[in-house]
């Protein structure tokens, strides 16, 4: 169990690094970062699979469809998340990411008929209400009607439903597939999205609609070398901390591992405020707090059924 707890609590060190890159790269198209992310992920979890004497078969499957849909939702919510970068403070970003464990107990309810207590709708209600107060000072109209803050918010909120979406199909699939084939096609798909969304940013016309913002897509040239490296590093570390994250779920139980998904609230912080000079207001504290404590109330009754 212990161990179990170390691999998760290491993942999310390992993730919180790789957001911290993504987030100080933002003025890149965010199909380049996508890209990178996912491609150099897979180098690592192929070298992973192989020593473990798994790959390919790891990767043989009888259900695309669901493996499709299951890479999409982790793809948009990828996507979301690094646009976001460009509007938000990274630990904002992150916070409405805790969103994601309620709007699954939404999901569950609604997609798979899972009967939800009154306890576990109190802890998706408190949480909806933390991210309101987080996301309070972000909310207000701009010139054109939206702020930056406001459209970062609503990217970030996206990005949770896309990864409530993703978990759910998620543990569908492990019941008949290999975690590894999981995480390959979704990086895989990915990757291949990223590359798409800057081969349409290129051949956009200029006479087109939204001209300005598609032809934005298109690939952009590291400025520096450090640029290269930190790109790809980041991929490299979204490999790692996914092996991690895994064996994590491999030796403790899941409703046990998941609480420790909040420790990354901490070196987010951490490292917003060293290498981005980032501080967050009280607000989003607030707010940041009350998400957790709405998150682990919800996986405590989920865990313990006292609220069925």
């Amino acid at each position: 169990m212990l161990a179990g707890i170390a691999y998760k609590i290491a993942s999310t060190f390992v993730f919180a690094c790789m957001m911290a890159i993504m987030k100080g790269l933002s003025h890149y198209p965010v199909g380049e970062l996508v890209a990178f992310r996912s491609f150099f992920a897979l180098i690592v979890l192929v070298v992973w699979l192989t020593q473990r004497g798994e790959f390919p078969g790891a990767l043989r499957t009888r259900r695309v469809g669901g493996h499709l849909l299951r890479s999409l939702a982790g793809t948009g919510s990828m996507t979301l998340n690094f646009g976001a970068f460009a509007f938000l403070p990274l630990a904002d970003v992150t916070v409405v990411g805790y969103a994601a464990p309620l709007i699954i107990v939404i999901l569950a309810a609604i997609w798979l008929g899972e009967r939800v207590g009154p306890g576990r709708w109190f802890g998706v209600a408190l949480g909806f209400v933390g991210v309101v107060v987080m996301l309070w000072e972000h909310l207000g109209a701009g010139d054109q009607g939206f702020s930056r803050g406001a459209i970062g918010a609503c990217m970030a909120l996206a990005a949770a439903f896309c990864v409530a979406v993703a978990m759910i199909q998620t543990s569908r699939l492990v019941q008949s597939e290999h975690m590894g084939a999981v995480v390959f096609y979704f990086q895989f798909t990915a990757g291949c999205i990223g590359l798409l969304m800057m081969l349409v940013g290129a051949l956009w016309p200029s006479s087109w609609p939204l001209a300005s913002a598609m032809q934005s897509l298109a690939w952009v040239t590291p400025s520096e070398p450090s640029h290269w490296v930190l790109l790809i590093g980041a991929g490299l570390l979204g490999g790692l901390g996914q092996i991690l994250m895994t064996r994590g779920y491999v030796l403790a139980d899941a409703s046990v591992i998941a609480c420790f998904e909040y420790v990354s609230m901490i070196w987010i912080l951490a490292l917003g405020m060293v290498f981005l000079g980032e501080f967050p207001t009280l607000t989003v504290l607030l707010g940041a707090a009350i998400v957790t404590v709405a998150g682990l109330l919800v996986i405590w009754g989920e865990k313990s059924k006292k609220f069925l």
